[in-house]
């Protein structure tokens, strides 16, 4: 039989403090790792509900673009290229519409070759400046090769032998483009390419000219022949009526080519953007068609978001 003595009670004793001691530690090193989960969860939480906040907002202020567009009291803007922002306040929020007339933009389906050709002019990647010419030539050529109807190649162009030469598990449509993302299936036409026609090309406006008081100044200085000084003036002008929402004349030498098709302002597309005071930022667009029906007077083509402009960028 063990004898007890004093110092085995003080060694039990301290091994009773040390396990308390260590499980102190263990509980202390929990509590602070679910404080520290619960605050990552709460800022998640939040910045969930910010993201789909900025969302709505931005969705409300195209549906209420939409409106303004189908009151047959409101006056269409004579000048609809984008350069005019309209300002919402909406549930202490600030939204920021514009409008755009479609038919301002290059149709990929029905425009002027020589619109498509003067559009890509100086937007390739090539090298010396015959290379470059040549190489935006060919791209053009390759767009219409894919959406007209025939299998013969133009000149430059890409028709399904081509795309099979380059590896691609596709050949030319030869049909319309769907999507303007579809460009990108092109031969010869790269993702940084596309992305900087994206801005002024569609397949919504069915026209085959362009609307001089909705096209960028990219888009009317696509126009084959078109002189730079009165572009230049007619752009001054045409910025200064849409301040006004005014009127603006357009140069004969604009009204007197086949590449000028004046639109009715049917097809418009609308961006709306939002940024919250938490720095939240989300921009949404739509197509949408008026029909100047009184049962549905809307068809939306297009609804999607779009990437948000940088924090230092400007709303215009």
């Amino acid at each position: 039989m063990m004898k007890w003595t004093p110092s085995a009670d003080k060694d039990e004793r301290g091994s009773a403090l040390l396990i308390v001691l260590w499980l102190l530690v263990l509980v202390s090193a929990i509590a602070v790792s679910m404080s520290g989960t619960s605050r990552v969860e709460s800022r998640l939480a939040f910045n969930l509900a910010e993201e789909a906040r900025a969302r709505y907002l931005a969705q409300a202020g195209v549906n209420h673009a939409i409106l303004t567009l189908l009151n047959p009291q409101a006056r269409r803007r004579k000048v609809m290229d984008g350069s005019v922002v309209r300002t919402l306040d909406l549930f202490g929020a600030t939204v920021t519409v514009a409008l755009r007339d479609e038919c301002g933009k290059v149709d990929l389906n029905t425009a002027w070759g020589g619109l498509i050709k003067g559009l890509l002019k100086g937007r390739g990647e090539g090298g010396a400046q015959d290379s470059a010419q040549d190489q935006d030539q060919d791209q053009a050529q390759a767009i219409l090769d894919w959406r007209d109807p025939d299998t013969e190649r133009r000149p430059g162009g890409a028709e399904d032998k081509d795309y099979a030469e380059a590896g691609l598990p596709y050949g030319a449509r030869d049909g319309l483009f769907e999507t303007i993302e579809e460009l990108q299936q092109v031969r010869g036409i790269s993702q940084a390419l596309y992305l900087r026609l994206a801005p002024d090309i569609t397949v919504d406006c069915l026209a085959a000219g362009i609307d001089p008081l909705a096209a960028s100044p990219a888009v009317l200085a696509a126009i084959p022949g078109i002189d730079q000084g009165s572009l230049a003036a007619f752009l001054r002008a045409r910025q200064a009526a849409a301040m006004r929402d005014d009127e603006v004349a357009v140069p004969p030498e604009l009204l007197g080519g086949k590449y000028v098709e004046p639109s009715l302002g049917d097809v418009i597309s609308i961006e709306s953007r939002v940024e919250l005071p938490s720095g939240t930022r989300v921009a949404w667009q739509a197509v949408v068609w008026r029909t100047g029906d009184q049962a549905r007077g809307y068809v939306v083509r297009s609804w999607r978001r779009v990437a948000s402009p940088a924090a230092d960028d400007g709303d215009s």
